[in-house]
Parts: C-alpha cells; structure tokens; sequence
C-alpha cells in the first residue's frame, strides 16, 4: 500500500534537514526518494545534486552557499507543513 502523500513529504522534510545537518547524506536522500512523484521533492533532489562547494578553486562562495541553504530551508519548510 502507498504512503499517504502528506506523510511523504514530511518524512521527506525530516530527512533532509539531516541531510543539512551532516546526520545523513545526500546521496541516501537520493536514494531513498528517488521513485517519488512530488514536485518539491523533486526540488530538493536537484539542489542536492547542484550543491555548490563552500571553499576553494571552484567553490561558490560563502553567498552562493547561504542562497543554497535558504532555498532548502524554503522548501523543507513547505514539505513539513
């Protein structure tokens, strides 16, 4: 049986703020909702995989990593509501 979508994207919301946090990594959240039809899940899929580096030759910088980390609080903050 399915799992209600309200309860996908929450447990969604949580595992990706682990991922923020070093608890997980980015590449279990891919693995775990890669099958999920959700529109920003999908978003957070993507910003995972474009994760811009913090320091050295080819990093963003520190203002491209904080847009990074706003734009996922954004939107695990809609996944959690």
């Amino acid at each position: 049986m399915a799992e209600p979508v309200m309860d996908v994207r929450r447990r969604a919301a949580q595992r990706a703020q682990e991922v923020m946090s070093g608890a997980l990594s980015a590449d279990a959240f891919r693995e775990e909702f890669a099958d999920v039809d959700d529109r920003a899940v999908a978003e957070l899929l993507d910003l995972m995989e474009h994760e811009p580096a913090r320091r050295g030759l080819l990093g963003g910088g520190e203002s491209a990593w904080e847009n990074y980390r706003e734009s996922m609080r954004e939107i695990i903050d809609s996944l959690a509501e």
